[in-house]
């Protein structure tokens, strides 16, 4: 079955002691491909009984399949022939480089004051506004609702509001 969560198999129970470093190794795709390649190296993988522990898709890394694997040749034999399979990375990765995409970022930290963002949750939801104010602390902010005849400020949750555009985007 196709991994999307990393296993944790290296980790000791007793005293949380590394047992052997298990390494991550990328395989480049044509872009757009990767589930593709990920499942065909997944029946080879079952088929071949390669010790790959997973073979992973991350929706930050595009034209990239990761496979967790003891040596690079299980990646490189997994991978060879498959037609939209380019070949193996050079090097191995560690988890710590990948976490920041295994991780999600929260929502908070994307907004920006004067951002445009539409309000999906709610009894304003699919309102648009302006970003008057963050509050981190509290995980909250303030929208200027754009489509009302006054300006009205809103105090609204940030996991209910996406950003359509950033200001940082009109400057440029």
């Amino acid at each position: 079955m196709l991994s999307w969560v990393f296993s944790s198999i290296y980790i000791e129970d007793i005293g949380c002691k590394v047992l052997e470093k298990v390494r991550f190794f990328a395989v480049r795709t044509t872009i757009g491909q990767e589930l593709g390649v990920a499942l065909l190296m997944e029946e080879r993988a079952k088929g071949s009984g390669m010790p790959a522990y997973s073979i992973s898709v991350l929706p930050g890394l595009r034209g990239v399949v990761i496979v967790e694997a003891d040596a690079p040749y299980v990646a490189h034999r997994l991978s060879y022939g498959i037609k939209h399979s380019k070949g193996v990375v050079r090097g191995g990765m560690r988890l710590e480089d990948l976490e920041k995409f295994v991780a999600p970022k929260p929502v908070i930290e994307t907004i920006k004051l004067n951002d445009v963002v539409e309000i999906t949750g709610g009894p304003f939801v699919g309102m648009k506004g302006r970003v008057v104010h963050i509050d981190k602390s509290r995980g909250e902010v303030k929208v200027e609702i754009a489509e009302a005849a006054f300006p009205l400020p809103i105090t609204i949750n940030a996991e209910y509001v996406k950003v359509i555009s950033s200001e940082e985007s009109k400057e440029e």
